[in-house]
């Protein structure tokens, strides 16, 4: 097979990482809990996870040392505020 023509491109991806970074006493760091390629499925994915995690450690609603993920610009209105699209069902931990 002869070539006519060879092109190579570079076009951007937006992906979406949820992370879990942690401290405890002479420890920290940082997991990653998965990748998505929707913004409101990785949100609605680690708020979830973050939920769970609340329940599990049975700390207050409104506890400072957890803090639920903030939703992507994706999820965002025009201008900046939260739009009502894609939010969880159950906002209250």
């Amino acid at each position: 097979m002869e070539l006519i023509k060879v092109e190579y491109r570079v076009k951007p991806v937006t992906r979406y990482v949820i992370t879990r970074y942690y401290e405890g006493q002479n420890v920290g760091g940082l997991d990653t809990k998965g990748e998505y390629d929707n913004g409101e499925v990785a949100f609605e994915v680690a708020y979830a996870l973050c939920k769970a995690e609340h329940e599990r450690l049975g700390w207050p609603v409104a506890d400072d040392r957890i803090q639920y993920p903030s939703k992507p610009a994706c999820m965002l209105a025009p201008d900046g505020t939260e739009s009502s699209k894609g939010s969880p069902k159950n906002i209250a931990a």
